[in-house]
């Protein structure tokens, strides 16, 4: 389960009203068909406040419901700002950060006053500035399903890489921990369904980690097909010692 930012508010009145519009949504599921509501995701405070405070902390998939649904202005300014929008407000402010900028130290701009057109309506716009993702997401295209089904998921695996020779662990205790890196794309360990899942993945999780351990390489070989990892992946296995390493990869 992956944030982007927090959304924060230094108005009381703001706050209850986003509190409201959020108790009034209808309960959301996730890619395993674990059910949340937004308030799961609300910072809850039950007194005034007139200074920022984080009222919103929520997964992509969440973030990108608000961002199409959310009617409130305050709310969406925040999430241009966590997801890349160039707002006019925000153009015409950086326009006169340049314009102001003193040539005698040195320039802490990507762009050039050049870069900016302003065009017949009023409005500006500037050279070389990419699609954001709230624009994406406004769109349908970013964040618009809680899974990711555009990869091969792989049925074999090989090893490729074991250590030289057999180490004794103390008491007979071992732990393998393994790490798992994708072609594309970062994956994270759930341990409620024992999965990995990526971080564009909507996964209702109290517990995620960027590593999941087994006892034995045996447990771990019946393990990676039952994860359907990306035909491609490289799943990194280490012991106790730093030469104590297994290495697979996912195959067709």
């Amino acid at each position: 389960m992956a944030a982007i930012d927090k959304i924060y508010l230094n108005n009381w009145e703001q706050y209850l009203q986003f509190k409201k519009w959020c108790e009034e949504q209808p309960p959301l599921k996730d890619k395993y068909g674990v059910s949340c509501k937004l308030t799961d995701y609300l910072c809850k405070y039950n007194y005034p406040f007139e200074t920022d405070r984080p009222v919103f902390n929520a997964p992509y998939y969440l973030d990108a419901y608000v961002i199409r649904n959310c009617p409130f202005d305050f709310i969406q300014e925040e999430l241009m700002l966590n997801y890349g929008y160039w707002s006019q407000k925000r153009l015409k402010e950086y326009y006169n950060e340049v314009k102001n900028w003193s040539e005698e130290s040195e320039c802490p701009f990507w762009a050039k006053l050049e870069d900016f057109i302003f065009n017949e309506d009023g409005t500006i716009t500037l050279k070389g500035l990419e699609k954001s993702d709230y624009e994406l997401i406004k769109e349908g295209n970013l964040y618009n399903t809680t899974t990711s089904n555009y990869y091969e998921v792989g049925k074999h695996f090989r090893c490729i890489k074991k250590p030289h020779i057999k180490y004794n662990t103390p008491f007979g205790i071992k732990n393998w921990w393994i790490s798992v890196n994708p072609p594309e794309g970062i994956m994270w360990y759930h341990k409620e369904h024992n999965s990995w899942d990526f971080s564009s993945e909507f996964v209702i999780s109290k517990w995620s980690s960027s590593s999941a351990h087994v006892h034995t390489i045996r447990s771990l070989e019946r393990l990676l097909i039952k994860w359907k990892l990306p035909v491609g992946t490289k799943v990194r296995v280490t012991g106790r010692y730093v030469e104590e390493t297994y290495e697979f990869i996912i195959k067709k």
